[in-house]
């Protein structure tokens, strides 16, 4: 099946819904209540299309794995057998299939080997390895761990990081005048290292079926879980016993009545919020409940603000700047921040190296299962914080 044709057609059919729309609105012909009913009907024709392009691409994403994975050399790992042993690799799939027929208790994975060590993000993922699926399970869940900054630790103590919380100003110079100061104004924020993690079980009848992918279904189920509740924190997490989310962080800088109230204006002063080299890298945060009222905000001549994305995995685009969307944005409340815009890559997400991957058959005993609890130990938080702003709302 050819995934990504089926992902490019709905998006491209999403895109001549969206031109419908625009032709609806500009028809004086049509009665409110017509126009309404057609919008209406049009928009969940967008939302279906939209789950259809975004179904293909995760799929195609999971086939490629698998077709990667398959290409690799099999063998069973010796018990006890070191990974230098093994020439220096360490075969992940060996190593969970010896965890679990109970050849090793416990696995342990570096998360720099999912990494190809580039600046921006801390480095690429390759598909192949049991961590990659975790991490790129996280990163499906939340673009927002993609666009951030990601810094790998060899072990977990508290860190003593930087917060910068204001810049310098240069002044004019009067001849043999002593030059004046403008010191930045600079914090620190401690960034440990929580824990969160997740039991999977499987039969021993799935175990012993070698062609089953064990490694994937492990590394899908845990990925997945473990992103929703770290990517929750990571965003909106009040710094108790928990990191300080990049939400959180983020101060007010437009107001609006409610979600609905919001305007064109409102969303012009949220981008000059911040300064512009701020802006460089830049993105909208919002709700998927916000979405459907940015897409009707339109300029000055009628036409709409929102230009939806004509490629495969790409985000569409609101005032020529990317859109993300997750559950943990609120909508309403008073003082609730709805739309956040700022740089992503200046919140740090701060990883321990060691994925760890730990075997237990008493877990399930009674009922014949294999448990495997599987753990990821980091925090996050934000480094500069003129470089996020948020829109709340009143109501």
């Amino acid at each position: 099946m050819d995934f990504a044709a089926v992902a490019n057609a709905a998006l491209e059919e999403r895109a001549k819904l969206i031109g419908e729309l625009r032709s609806i609105e500009s028809d004086t012909v049509l009665s409110e209540a017509e126009k309404r009913e057609r919008v209406e009907k049009i928009d969940r024709d967008v939302t279906r299309l939209e789950a259809e392009a975004r179904d293909a691409v995760e799929r195609g994403e999971r086939e490629a794995e698998v077709r990667s994975l398959a290409e690799r050399a099999g063998g069973l790992v010796i018990p006890g057998q070191t990974p230098e042993a093994r020439g220096g690799q360490v075969d992940e799939a060996a190593e969970l299939r010896a965890l679990a027929r109970g050849d090793r208790q416990a696995v342990e994975f570096d998360l720099r080997t999912a990494t190809s060590g580039t600046a921006s993000n801390a480095g690429n993922t390759f598909a192949t390895t049991f961590v990659a699926q975790v991490i790129e399970a996280m990163r499906v869940r939340s673009d927002f761990f993609n666009k951030a900054r990601v810094l790998t630790t060899s072990s977990g103590e508290t860190l003593q990081y930087p917060v910068k919380n204001g810049r310098p100003t240069a002044t004019q110079q009067t001849e043999n005048v002593a030059y004046g100061k403008s010191d930045e104004s600079w914090t620190t924020t401690s960034i440990g290292a929580y824990k969160y993690g997740i039991i999977v079980e499987a039969t021993n009848e799935i175990i012993d079926d070698s062609q089953l992918d064990i490694l994937g279904i492990l590394a899908n189920d845990a990925g997945e879980a473990v992103a929703d509740k770290v990517m929750a924190d990571l965003l909106v997490g009040n710094g108790t016993s928990k990191p300080y989310g990049w939400i959180t962080r983020s101060t007010g800088a437009v107001n609006a009545s409610s979600l609905s109230a919001i305007t064109t204006d409102n969303l012009i002063d949220l981008q000059h919020s911040i300064l512009r080299p701020y802006r460089k890298g830049a993105v909208f945060m919002t709700s998927d409940t916000a979405v459907q009222t940015l897409r009707k905000l339109k300029d000055s001549t009628g036409r709409y603000l929102w230009e939806p994305s004509l490629t495969a995995g790409a985000n569409d685009m609101l005032l020529g700047t990317p859109v993300l969307t997750d559950p943990n944005v609120v909508t309403s409340g008073s003082g609730a921040k709805v739309l956040v815009y700022g740089d992503p890559s200046k919140y740090l997400i701060r990883q321990v190296k060691n994925l760890r991957v730990v075997r237990s058959d008493e877990y399930g005993y009674d009922r014949d299962v294999v448990a495997f609890k599987v753990t990821w130990r980091g925090s996050g938080d934000l480094f500069d914080t003129a470089s996020v702003k948020a829109l709340t709302v009143t109501a």
